[in-house]
Formats: C-alpha cells, structure tokens, sequence
C-alpha cells in the first residue's frame, strides 16, 4: 500500500516536471519569422522585422528596397518545394548584408507557364490576381518611401513582372523607379551547357528546369532541405519538344534563340516528367552551385553599389507621366 501511494506521488510529481520543462521549452521556441536577421552594418535587413522608426531612418540612407519573388513548385524528390523562393531569399539576403538595401517579405507564391500546372505541390496563382498582388506591394512600398523598387525573380515568372513595372507607373501612378530582374540573368554566360565553372568543374546539360543547374544551387543555399539520397533517381530518360533547339532558348533564355522559353506551348510536365525534373539532377554537386550563387551575388552587388551613388535617397527622375500629356 505504501508503495503504490509512493509510486502515484513519484507519477504525479514527474509529470509537474515535465509540464513545467515543456513550458520553459515552448517559451523559448522562436518561429523563423521571429528571427530576427542583420546586415553587417548591425540593422535589421527585413523590412517586416522593422518597427516604423526604424524603416524612416533606413529610408534616410537609402531608399532601394528588393522583392523576392519566388514560387511554390514541384522540383523533384531530391528540393524543396520552396526551392525558387529559397534561391531568391538566399542571394537577396547576401547582397543586402552588404549593400545595406532594404528586403521586403517575399512573395513565396508565383504565377507558372501553363505546362508547369497540375504537378503535385506545385502552386499556381491566376496571373492576372499575381500582377494585381505585386501590384499593389509595388504602390504601397512607394507610398512608404522605397523609390527604387527591385523585383528579383527567382521563378519561371519573368515574362510576368515587367507588366506589374508598367501597370504600376500607368494605372497606379507611382512615382518610383522599378526594376525586375532575375538572379540567371546576371550569369548567363555561365549557364550554357559544357560550360567550365572552374578546373575540372562543369556543367554537362541544359538549364531547363529542377535539373543539374538548379538542384545544384538548391544544394548549396539549403541543403540541409534537401534529400541528396534522391539524387541518383532524379533524371530523365527522354527530353521532349515541339520545336528543335535551334529555334527555342532554354530556361533563362542563356542562347538568345529565336523564341524564348515562354514563347512557345510545351507538352505537360505531369504527362512527360512526371517526377518533377526537365533533366538530369544526378549531375548536380554543391560546388557547381557555390561558383555560380557567388558570381551571381558578386555582379549583381557591383551594381547596387553603382545604383546607390547614382540615385541617392530621394533622387528619383521622372520616370512617369502626367495626365496632362495624354490626349486622348
């Protein structure tokens, strides 16, 4: 009897225990939107981590702000899903730690071409609500203070937001400078296949889409994301087309062919890559993506430090016109 009653007291003490060592866990639990990230001058880099104060002081020293636009995409069994927004978010972060510019939250769902839907964790968002969407981050950020807006496309999108650049300076008024860009665009010329990165270091195949190139940065920015075990089941046996090479440019139109990628209507990827890659992830290794993520932040830094001199806080030319100009 004794024992049974020191046995029940011993239960219920120990489960105090734990309820109390739970709650001294949980309450140091902190969500990564809670985390907050500096740049190395020691100020927040993310404008949503900002109190009010802070983003009037920091529009005082510079008035540049970068949007990354991302998606939400079947990449194959090796990535993420996040892949593209985890790209954009890793090099925009970068290039902020240094330059001290601004970044807004990202824009973690994107717009896809028509042969990226029906894929398995693959988000499309309408087109017409996604520009409507960037839209309005575009006037908002203006009416805050950021008078150079940087949209950085990370996603097969880019054909999308130029129009959000033009909706927003015609039909919104804004009175800022815009600027899309994409992070392959800044290497195109180290993107063509057969490419040396370095001694003994190339890329052997296309930049198309989840495949040797962008599996290859996802290994380097997140790969403790990533499930390399997959890697040797990730390829394709048989590559599709309408169209021959020689006329239709790949991902990141890295050729200059005729037609762009988005140019022309593609089979299905759920009918004819079903896994989720456009060619071979096997290829993949973190060293091709480590030279080509840090040529990538190193060129795109030389320009913001140019565009920092040359457009200071508050000089913003007139890139907008007057309703007065218009006669119609």
């Amino acid at each position: 009897m004794l024992l049974n009653i020191c046995l029940k007291n011993l239960y219920s003490y120990l489960i105090i225990v734990f309820s109390i060592f739970k709650v001294v866990l949980l309450s140091e639990y902190k969500s990564r939107f809670s985390i907050p990230i500096y740049n190395k001058f020691k100020k927040k880099m993310y404008l949503d981590q900002m109190t009010i104060d802070e983003i009037k002081e920091r529009i005082k020293e510079s008035d540049i702000i970068i949007v990354p636009c991302g998606s939400i995409e079947n990449h194959g069994p090796p990535a993420p899903v996040g892949e593209d927004t985890l790209i954009g978010t890793y090099i925009v972060e970068r290039i902020a730690y240094d330059t001290g510019i601004t970044v807004a939250p990202p824009v973690i769902y994107g717009s896809h071409p028509s042969h990226h839907y029906g894929m398995p964790g693959t988000i499309p968002i309408d087109k017409e609500a996604y520009i409507g969407y960037v839209r309005s981050i575009v006037k908002w950020l203006s009416n805050t203070g950021f008078k150079k807006i940087i949209l950085f496309n990370s996603h097969g999108q880019e054909y999308v937001l130029p129009i959000v650049k033009d909706e927003a300076i015609i039909k919104d008024g804004v009175h800022a400078i815009i600027l899309v860009t994409s992070w392959w665009s800044w290497v195109r010329d180290l993107l063509q296949a057969g490419k040396e990165l370095a001694p003994g270091i190339k890329l052997e195949t296309p930049f198309i889409h989840a495949d040797e190139l962008e599996t290859s940065v996802i290994l380097y920015v997140a790969k403790e994301l990533c499930d390399k075990s997959k890697l040797s089941i990730s390829k394709v046996e048989k590559m599709v087309g309408l169209i021959p090479d020689k006329w239709i440019d790949k991902a990141g139109n890295v050729y200059g062919r005729p037609f762009g990628w988005y140019d022309v209507s593609s089979y299905m990827e759920i009918h004819h890559y079903p896994i989720g890659v456009v060619g071979d992830a096997s290829k993949a290794s973190i060293e091709k993506g480590k030279i080509i993520v840090e040529e990538t932040i190193k060129r795109i830094i030389e320009f913001i430090e140019w565009f920092k001199k040359a457009y200071p806080p508050g000089n913003v030319p007139k890139v907008w016109p007057e309703k007065e100009d218009f006669k119609y």
